[in-house]
């Protein structure tokens, strides 16, 4: 007799336990949620205020160079201000959005674990995965760009250098 196997999902009354989470487990899972949802309405708070500098940087920078013409904002100016108010708003929706996957996990686990909820504990396990792959993606993107303004550092200082270089030779 041939076995056949089959990768289709078992109905939810079937399907084996993988892991069953000891009261230690849970207690830390308890724990961890409301820590993370304690940080996540810190990391809202946050976010607002991040937003709020975004929305003002551009006007600071623009009447610094207004006030003082000849001082060092005078060529910054308004272009300068822009990209700043961009670079917060950034700064902003990365916040968020590791603020919300925080406060999701959070409440998610607390809720599931509180109502013995396993599918509940799953999703906001979900959003913890979701929060340290942005993180994670966030830091790769971070690191390039240090690559990359390390590389143009190391760029400008020998094109600087060849180019001051007194030439005796002819």
């Amino acid at each position: 007799m041939e076995e056949t196997f089959t990768n289709a999902p078992q109905p939810a009354a079937e399907q084996p336990q993988g892991i069953i989470l000891l009261q230690d487990a849970q207690a830390y899972l308890v724990t961890a949620g409301k820590w993370a949802r304690f940080l996540g309405i810190l990391g809202f708070i946050a976010t607002g205020f991040v937003t709020l500098g975004a929305l003002f940087i551009g006007t600071m920078m623009s009447a610094m160079s207004t006030i003082a013409p000849r001082g060092p904002f005078f060529m910054l100016g308004a272009a300068a201000g822009g990209f700043m108010t961009v670079f917060y708003l950034l700064i902003a929706v990365l916040n968020f959005f590791c603020a919300l996957y925080l406060y999701q996990f959070g409440t998610r686990v607390k809720n599931g674990v509180a109502f013995q909820n396993s599918g509940e504990v799953t999703s906001g396990l979900g959003k913890l995965k979701s929060l340290f792959k942005l993180v994670g993606i966030v830091t790769i993107i971070i690191l390039v760009l240090y690559l990359l303004i390390f590389i143009g550092a190391i760029a400008f200082a020998s094109h600087m250098t060849h180019a001051t270089t007194p030439d005796f030779g002819s």
